[in-house]
């Protein structure tokens, strides 16, 4: 590969996480895509980030889980996040999992226990797991079903009705 188009991505995704943090608005109904159609979730382990062993997203399969992908350094992130955890506490047939992306652990942990998240976390400090996922900005949401087959992805902050609109496409 040539320094110049190495470069460009570079800029292309430095302008995603950009774009994602900025609280893009994408304004469209969700939509889980037809079975039939879903592909597979890339498998992926990542150290917890309370420090306490590793998660992998096939210790959830046969549960719908809602991959969430957010830093404490993103607004839109910290917007959402306390929707995260209300969907989690109403809807405990879905595992709500959060992956925190380039980010420090300690500002990770401090904002997640401000916050009160008790649901799993990882910590993605390169955004390795999150590039396997497209997420190029913050924050990014994929819907993976039971089946472990990705139901559809949502980027930007999503509110606790469309959280609840995908939860009941998955039912």
């Amino acid at each position: 590969m040539s320094r110049r188009w190495i470069l460009g991505l570079l800029a292309a995704g430095a302008l995603g996480v950009a774009a994602g943090c900025g609280g893009v608005d994408v304004s469209v109904d969700p939509e889980a895509t037809p079975i039939q159609q879903r592909d597979a979730a890339t498998a992926f382990t990542a150290d917890a980030l309370d420090g306490d062993g590793q998660i992998a997203l096939e210790d959830f399969r046969g549960t719908p889980v809602f991959l969430n992908f957010w830093a404490s350094w993103c607004g839109p992130c910290k917007e959402e996040m306390p929707d995260l955890q209300e969907f989690k506490e109403r809807t405990p047939e879905v595992q709500v999992l959060g992956v925190a992306v380039n980010d420090d652990p300690g500002d990770s942990r401090a904002f997640a226990e401000q916050v009160g998240v008790d649901f799993p976390l990882a910590i993605d400090r390169n955004a390795d797991i999150a590039a396997k996922y497209s997420a190029t900005g913050l924050p990014v949401t994929v819907i993976v079903d039971a089946e472990g087959k990705i139901a559809s992805t949502w980027f930007g902050l999503i509110t606790p009705q469309q959280l609840d609109e995908f939860a009941e496409q998955l039912a």
